[in-house]
């Protein structure tokens, strides 16, 4: 390895590390930041990077880890018993909730905020709401560990397609 190519890997591997501390969080999209890793290596190194093929596959699995991040937390509210409003007020939580100060707080605690609320506003019981908001808990812990573990895929094929 020449310079360049060390000096374009440990940026990439400072990429990856911002996209895989940003894909702890909920609904924050630290996946792409981690694909982004393996674009800028590709188009900085051409030939010398990775193929064209991993870029793509990579590509795949991190839209599989976004879609799944937005979609498995209203699964686990709907799965609950969480009518759709209570599924719409959990996704509207998290929005809101990622422009609230500490937004690691709210994006947590908003979509469970928002179910319960939805669920209220839908006329059902406190009790309703609350399966909701402890379904959304299980979707969003779901959701992170699906998101976390295919960011950590990505890096691990990008670094076997190129060395291997």
């Amino acid at each position: 390895m020449n310079w360049i190519e060390i000096t374009a890997l440990c940026i990439c591997m400072l990429i990856f590390l911002a996209g895989l501390v940003t894909s702890l969080l909920p609904v924050v999209p630290g996946n792409f930041v981690v694909w982004a890793g393996v674009i800028v290596h590709k188009l900085w190194l051409g030939d010398a990077s990775v193929s064209w093929k991993i870029v793509l596959i990579t590509g795949v699995l991190t839209l599989i880890g976004q879609t799944g991040d937005l979609v498995l937390g209203l699964w686990g509210a709907k799965k609950f018993g969480a009518s759709w409003k209570g599924a719409l007020g959990a996704l509207l939580g998290a929005c809101i909730g990622f422009f609230l100060p500490p937004p690691l707080l709210w994006l947590v605690i908003g979509p469970i905020i928002g179910a319960v609320a939805g669920e209220i506003y839908a006329g059902r019981t406190w009790q309703d709401g609350s399966r909701a908001g402890i379904g959304t808990i299980v979707g969003g812990a779901i959701a992170f560990a699906v998101k976390f573990g295919l960011s950590v895929c990505v890096v691990g094929i990008f670094f076997l397609g190129l060395f291997f």
